[in-house]
């Protein structure tokens, strides 16, 4: 078994923190989704009485506490400004669906029976202020109905809150396996409907990103639903989804039990290349981890190990010394990306990244560039406010602590379905990008492409298109690096794509 060092101790460093857990809590440290501990993927904490607050799960849903997911609170309170308020008497807040105890409810407070009802007039009476309010009554002023279980539709009082009916005030639904859908009351809990208040669902789990159920063994964005979680499987150093399935073209590599991302090493003399190991390293094959090939002075274009003195191919020289004419080699100015294209600018020469001045320097070390696809070497972190590599163990800037395994805050940030972290450092781990203040996969097939100098990374095999790593090279498709083609094809330097 063959896997660089960038990989190797991120990788020990990785399972040591317990990422290949599959559930939030499962024994290992750091722990998540628990009283106090950090929120898992997708902002997700163990049950319904615990929501995500600034990045830590905390109780919710009583009076004076925050407000659960879907804007869930306990009996007697009420969700006003994310905060549970206590409802339902005389000068407090209306409950859900307007119930104020035989009261009435106006602009948002309960009215005691036989008070009259502020700016509306008349004396509140069975849910009703006079002459307006109660169920078949006409609307009061502002479309507003003041009895419980009735909204204004059509000028009238009518029935809310049931399924198929329309919601109540504050997008309130009353009735069972309810949830409020564009307006309407519609069943919520099972698999492709709606998740019901409190992210729960009949059967399967909530797919917090989108508030979707699905069924058990269903892939969620992060992941696979099992045991009633969406457990986060199949990226990049993730244990893979059912049949060791790898997202993104990644591989199963089975000396290490998880998934390795396309380019990345495998098997001795291996790398994967788009879901399956092939070998590397050799003139003609795929190039090793890390642009690596074994011949010296060779160069990795288009993901294709060319000996020294081989033309490179799309209009860049000939091969010579790692560097393709007059670029790509160690201290060389980049190779730019064809016209047409989101590829970012690139390099030929091994562990080599495009950095500051568009010139070819050494990366991944500590203090050094972070390489493609926010890689570092040794368990480091990419710390994207200065797009260098933190060492394991050392300080990331801007106050976000200590780098542990890949992920900033001792390992509480930045890492795969973690919050990225504060203040400009963002996600920190290998082929990981933020997406909505939460950290996924980039790079590989499907996926978000990664951040790189001047354009768009993604993996081997891939390139970057309307921010969507896609496959490229062959007839149609885009071209890799806006230059190159596969099968003897030329790219068409004015449309970015092969002929």
């Amino acid at each position: 078994m063959e896997i660089s060092p960038f990989r190797r101790l991120w990788l020990l460093a990785t399972l040591a923190l317990g990422l290949a857990c599959t559930s939030c809590n499962c024994g290992t440290s750091p722990a998540c989704g628990g009283p106090g501990e950090p929120c898992c993927a997708n902002n997700a904490c163990d049950n319904s009485a615990l929501t995500c607050n600034s990045g830590v799960c905390r109780g919710c849903g009583g009076a004076g506490e925050a407000c659960c997911a879907g804007n869930l609170c306990g009996d007697g309170s009420v969700c006003r400004n994310n905060v549970c308020a206590v409802c339902g008497g005389p000068g407090e807040a209306c409950c859900n669906g307007n119930a104020c105890g035989g009261g009435c409810c106006v602009n948002s407070t309960c009215v005691a029976g036989g008070a009259t009802c502020p700016t509306l007039g008349g004396t509140c009476s069975g849910g009703s202020c006079g002459s307006c309010g109660g169920p078949g009554q006409a609307c009061c002023a502002n479309t507003s109905c003041t009895a419980a279980n009735v909204a204004c539709a059509g000028g009238t009082c009518a029935a809310c809150g049931g399924a198929g009916q329309p919601c109540c005030s504050n997008s309130s639904c009353t009735g069972a396996n309810t949830v409020c859908s564009g307006g309407t009351c519609a069943t919520c809990g099972g698999p492709g409907q709606a998740c019901c208040p409190g992210n729960s669902c009949s059967s399967g789990c909530c797919d917090t990103n989108g508030r979707v159920c699905v069924a058990e063994g269903s892939p969620c964005s992060s992941g696979t639903c099992g045991g009633g979680q969406c457990q986060v499987c199949g990226g990049p150093y993730q244990p893979p989804c059912a049949n060791n399935a790898c997202a993104g073209g990644g591989c199963f590599n089975a000396a290490t039990g998880v998934c390795v991302p396309s380019g990345d090493n495998g098997p001795a003399g291996n790398v994967c290349r788009g879901g399956a190991f092939v070998a590397c390293g050799g003139a003609g094959q795929a190039c090793c981890d890390n642009n690596t090939c074994a011949g010296a002075g060779a160069c990795c274009v288009n993901d294709v190990c060319l000996d020294n003195g081989t033309a490179c191919g799309g209009g860049l020289g000939t091969c010579t010394n790692g560097a393709c004419g007059t670029c790509g080699g160690a201290g060389a100015t980049c190779c730019t990306a064809g016209n047409n294209s989101n590829a970012a600018d690139f390099c030929t020469s091994p562990s080599m990244t495009c950095a500051g001045n568009s010139m070819c320097r050494q990366c991944g070390t500590p203090g050094a560039p972070c390489c493609d696809g926010n890689q570092c070497e040794g368990g480091g972190c990419c710390d994207n406010n200065s797009n260098l590599c933190v060492g394991n163990g050392a300080a990331c800037s801007q106050g976000q602590g200590t780098c542990s395994g890949g992920g900033c805050n001792g390992g509480q940030c930045g890492l795969p379905g973690q919050q990225r972290c504060g203040q400009g450092v963002d996600c920190t781990a290998p082929s990981t990008i933020d997406d909505n203040n939460t950290c996924v996969a980039c790079g590989g097939l499907g996926q978000r492409c990664c951040n790189a100098r001047n354009g768009d990374f993604c993996a081997a095999g891939f390139t970057c298109g309307n921010n969507t790593c896609e496959a490229c090279g062959a007839s149609g498709q885009r071209c890799c690096d806006g230059r190159f083609c596969g099968g003897g094809l030329s790219c068409n330097m004015g449309t970015g794509r092969c002929p």
